[in-house]
């Protein structure tokens, strides 16, 4: 039996098929016949485990099929995605892998493939119907997200049978977000990011495991929250720079354990005491790190109802929890003399405003303190996964929208910056929009000064920096508006500037460029 192109028939019989519970009748008839089905699913829909670095197949060249090269158990193309995620295949290499692996095949191996790549089966069938089918196969990256700012005159409710209430007004964060779990029975803490992966936790974020004892809570919680960082100046650093460094901190035993693998290796005294050097100033960054850490926290709900992606307990009485959470917390940190650094925990920066003129007050005292802007929500409002219509806004200064690099252009020889990266070429998932972007940070171009105490000494190459490091990589790029490119085949962005370069455990699919016309509100045709 060719497994291939028994999937293949099924994905095309449920992209025919137009009832949902049709549909799940198709999908429940392959639970005693295919397992591997099972398995391809995850490959498709697990956005948890599972990381191409890639948004788009390569060119594919017609093959004459040999049936000898044919598999049916679909192991090869597995090896090929594992190898993809673990970072082992990427950029031009996991192209030609791809195209290898291809060579010789029936065209339903190159469909089945391209659905993974794609992350959509284009079947209408999301992790939530498939789930019920197969059970919790495919993990959900539970997260509430906001309506743009054109639905705000429309949703937001201040009065309500005469009575005005108002709205909650909270800081747009400008950090890394990330869910801390609190689990009393364990006494710990599990922290993710907004796409549901796991990272290391310090003796600052495992402190938080004392809530559950100042809140008697029973039950596993979840806090929502940004951490952000200090510098030196006891400012928070601006969003790239800051989230760069909580990144690295983040898979600082990884790192640790491959800086150890070159000292082990080194060929002579000079390697091992430089790889050694590098160590102790990764170590002395790390603890930096970890004694300046700041988490601004806006919501609390049960992991339970999180899990199962809504929870009924409205705005208003979600936020006075994390009010009383902050208070409390911090209080029992300075009576009990806890020593966690210099790091705090923050109540997001919030207001009641009783109407859109003092909403809009807010918001501009937001971008005065050059923060992003701010985020304004009903108090009657339920906890749901996804996007929130029940009043949950988001209003930015600029348009943000999330690209995928596909390479680079280096700088001009008369440039600042001749010898490094002059711009990264980027495009929207569905290949409509293309942009080359600037506005990185000096070291992420490859470049360094000469001399770090004199600047008019200026700037050289980094000693073996990597150009192809971003390719594959999403990169969050803000900008003015949508407009035509000048070669009026697709679209491009006016004034666009990398915001920041996201990790691979933070967000691995590109908008597409529904979303993004959605996002700029693009009045062209």
């Amino acid at each position: 039996m060719n497994i291939a192109k028994y999937i293949y028939d099924i994905i095309y019989q449920l992209q025919n098929t137009s009832g949902t519970n049709d549909k799940k009748d198709i999908l429940r008839a392959c639970i005693p016949l295919n397992p591997i089905f099972e398995k391809y699913l995850q490959y498709v829909q697990d956005e948890v485990h599972y990381v191409y670095g890639k948004s788009k197949m390569p060119i594919i060249s017609a093959t004459p099929i040999e049936q000898d090269l044919q598999d049916y158990s679909l192991s090869g193309m597995f090896t090929l995605l594992d190898d993809m995620n673990s970072g082992e295949l990427k950029g031009n290499s996991s192209d030609e892998a791809i195209q290898d692996y291809l060579v010789g095949k029936d065209y339903f191996y190159e469909q089945l493939l391209f659905f993974v790549i794609k992350r959509d089966l284009k079947t209408k069938t999301g992790a939530k119907i498939i789930n019920e089918v197969f059970g919790r196969i495919i993990p959900i990256a539970t997260y509430m997200r906001c309506e743009s700012e054109s639905y705000m005159s429309k949703r937001i409710i201040y009065t309500t049978d005469g009575v005005n209430h108002g709205a909650l007004a909270q800081s747009k964060a400008d950090g890394a977000f990330f869910n801390t779990r609190i689990m009393p029975e364990y006494d710990d803490v599990e922290c993710t990011t907004r796409y549901g992966r796991s990272v290391p936790t310090n003796q600052f974020l495992s402190s938080l495991s004392v809530i559950t004892e100042i809140m008697k809570y029973e039950v596993d919680m979840v806090i929502h929250g940004e951490l952000l960082l200090r510098d030196t100046n006891g400012k928070i650093m601006d969003r790239q720079t800051g989230n760069g460094k909580i990144n690295k901190y983040m898979k600082r035993n990884e790192t640790r354990v491959s800086q150890q693998k070159k000292i082990d290796n080194a060929k002579s005294e000079a390697s091992t005491d430089k790889y050694r050097l590098e160590l102790q100033n990764m170590e002395k960054a790390w603890k930096y790190i970890e004694n300046n850490l700041v988490y601004d926290v806006w919501d609390i709900l049960p992991y339970e109802d999180w899990m199962n992606l809504e929870y009924e307990e409205m705005t208003i009485t979600r936020f006075k929890r994390v009010v009383n959470l902050v208070h409390f917390y911090n209080q029992y940190i300075q009576d009990t003399d806890r020593n966690i650094g210099n790091c705090e925990v923050r109540l997001i920066d919030h207001a009641i405003v009783k109407d859109e003129d003092e909403a809009m007050q807010f918001y501009q005292e937001q971008l005065d303190k050059e923060l992003e802007g701010m985020v304004i929500k009903n108090l009657y409002v339920p906890w749901v996964h996804d996007t929130n219509r029940g009043g949950i806004i988001k209003l930015k200064d600029f348009k943000e929208n999330d690209l995928i690099i596909l390479g680079y252009n280096m700088a001009d020889s008369d440039s600042t910056f001749a010898g490094g990266i002059g711009s990264l070429i980027m495009e929207s998932s569905d290949g409509l929009l293309k942009v080359d972007v600037s506005g990185m940070k000096r070291h992420e171009r490859g470049l360094e000064r000469v001399d770090e105490n004199d600047s008019s000494k200026g700037l050289r190459v980094i000693k073996d920096f990597d150009f192809d490091q971003f390719t594959g990589k999403i990169a969050a790029v803000k900008y003015n508006e949508v407009i035509k490119s000048k070669t009026n085949t697709h679209y491009s962005m006016f004034l666009p500037n990398v915001l920041e370069i996201r990790d691979r455990s933070d967000k691995t699919q590109a908008d597409d460029f529904t979303k993004i016309k959605k996002d700029a509100k693009y009045k062209g045709k």
